[in-house]
């Protein structure tokens, strides 16, 4: 028997090799009988393998991740010829540009069966400029494959320039994600580009001038989601006449000015550096529902001086110094109170908080509320994150 597997290239991996040698000089049993045994279980295991049909594993492969899904295809030839046509692509060059060869045949096996990619998820940190004609194709293949998500990782000092104005001419296209990429010389000549498809827009550590900014905005008007995060290049961040958005992230840099203009906005994340003022503007933000904050300053916007509100979310995080959250509870629950009023002495023109909770993580991880007796005290540590809920 254990004949006729080897025939059929089943191998016992040198680590079960050692193991099965030590287990029968203890026991005195014949080596011959565990390997029988594994090969028993590894026949068991590729027949029930195989009992699925083919267009199930596809459907199965699809949500996992490319490594996840090369691990399966070791079950038998059915599964590896799943992955093989998986629709996530998850590739990196190394730093020296060793497997590009690799790559550029896994791209080429796309593209000559015409495989479709629903996801190409690309990292080159290979520090020359040998690779770059290679990229391009790739990116060609992607986009000819109908790719609907597409991420791009680069290390900032890379000289590669992306056609990030062909990227967003493809009609499939929902999510693009940009990890260092330079796009400050990138000839705005040709950005007049309609990417309505476009769902998502992410850039973290990007390079770029606000005209560049806006040409990317303007090409994709209908995003849901946009994330700018450490984006070296801009003094101020604009973000108007996006007519779907709904989700907002921003890590500001130094001295950049934000100014958020969003009826549709229901989730905003942002994050100031520290010990520097948030210069955040926010203008008609009716629907928002949440909003996290982290930075050593409240935002004026947050609470003007005549402490009126410029949105109402539902549920606040906030993330800065003890003195400022004490600060910002102690202004919470004057607007709290029955006598609420202007400085002037006029009343509110909108309308009054009705109720807040406080809430912080436990040791465990789970929110318990911050007690109106607690805050007496102060009990405040550095960097804490409290949540709040609050009532209009």
């Amino acid at each position: 028997m254990f004949e006729s597997t080897e025939r059929l290239e089943w191998k016992v991996q040198k680590r079960d090799e050692e193991l099965i040698t030590e287990f029968s000089s203890k026991t005195e049993v014949e080596e011959q009988v565990p390997k029988v045994c594994m090969n028993n279980y590894m026949t068991i295991r590729r027949e029930t393998a195989d009992i699925l049909p083919e267009c199930v594993i596809r459907k199965i492969l699809c949500f996992l991740s490319f490594k996840e899904a090369a691990q399966l295809s070791i079950l038998s030839k059915t599964w590896l010829q799943a992955w093989l046509t998986h629709p996530n692509l998850n590739v990196t060059v190394d730093y020296h540009g060793n497997n590009l060869d690799i790559v550029d045949n896994i791209m080429k096996r796309y593209r000559d069966g015409i495989i479709p990619i629903e996801k190409f998820e690309l990292s080159h940190f290979d520090s020359s400029s040998q690779g770059f004609p290679l990229i391009d194709k790739w990116f060609d293949i992607a986009l000819q494959n109908g790719v609907k998500d597409l991420a791009f990782n680069v290390p900032k000092y890379s000289s590669y320039r992306l056609p990030i104005f062909k990227i967003l001419a493809t009609k499939s296209l929902r999510e693009l994600v940009m990890w260092g990429c330079h796009l400050k010389h990138t000839s705005l000549t040709s950005g007049v580009v309609n990417c309505n498809s476009l769902r998502l827009l992410s850039l973290s550590y990007v390079t770029l001038g606000e005209k560049m900014l806006q040409t990317l905005l303007n090409s994709c008007p209908l995003i849901v989601s946009f994330v700018c995060d450490y984006c070296d290049g801009l003094e101020k961040i604009e973000l108007v006449n996006l007519q779907n958005i709904k989700s907002i992230s921003i890590w500001k840099g130094r001295n950049q000015q934000v100014k958020i203009h969003a009826p549709t906005l229901e989730h905003l994340s942002y994050f100031s550096v520290p010990k520097e003022s948030s210069m955040l503007d926010m203008l008609d933000v009716p629907n928002l529902v949440s909003l996290e904050y982290k930075g050593d300053q409240i935002p004026e916007t947050f609470v003007d001086a005549n402490f009126q509100w410029s949105c109402y979310p539902k549920r606040l995080i906030l993330e800065s110094t003890s003195k400022t959250i004490a600060s910002f509870m102690d202004r919470l629950m004057y607007m709290k109170s029955p006598n609420h009023s202007t400085p002037n002495g006029s009343k509110s023109l909108h309308s009054q908080l009705k109720d807040v909770k406080v809430y912080k993580l436990d040791l465990s991880g789970q929110l318990v509320e911050f007690r109106s007796e607690e805050r007496a005290t102060r009990i405040l540590k550095e960097g804490e994150k409290f949540y709040f809920t609050l009532e209009w």
